[in-house]
């Protein structure tokens, strides 16, 4: 039911030629990722349309945990295919209200795709999420903190 009327949306859209815009960036340099986010209650804040902001996340200004997720794997959508690719240290960057968010890699684990994810809400960090590649049975996660 959600879905029919998130479609009966993007058609009303499309048909009033309304565009919206994203608020944020997000860049990830070591495996070449440059995406737009879009609000959290935006109809394109959709996993099958783009990088995501989760509605449970913080946004950088916030100081709190910012939380985005995209798909892996081969398709056009697969904005985080090269997740896996990323190490420690490595930088993951957000631009926000005219404001540059730079956070350092610290962890990267497996987590069971039990339909939940446990995400760890720590002050001025980022967790990145994404299928694991290869292994339909496990998430990706990859968590990072604030440069200062």
């Amino acid at each position: 039911m959600l879905e029919c009327v998130r479609e009966i949306l993007l058609i009303i859209l499309a048909f009033l030629q309304i565009e919206e815009t994203p608020i944020m960036y997000i860049e990830i340099p070591k495996i070449n990722v440059k995406e737009e986010i879009y609000e959290k209650t935006s109809i394109e804040n959709d996993i099958n349309r783009h990088v995501i902001i989760m509605k449970e996340s913080s946004y950088p200004n916030e100081n709190r945990n910012v939380i985005i997720g995209a798909h892996s794997g081969t398709g056009p959508l697969a904005y985080f295919k090269d997740l896996d690719k990323v190490s420690i240290g490595d930088q993951i960057i957000i631009n926000y209200k005219n404001t540059k968010y730079v956070y350092v890699v610290k962890n990267i684990h497996k987590d069971d795709k039990n339909g939940k994810i446990i995400i760890r809400d720590y002050d001025n960090s980022i967790t990145l999420f994404t299928c694991y590649p290869n292994d339909k049975n496990n998430y990706l996660i990859v968590t990072g903190s604030l440069q200062v």
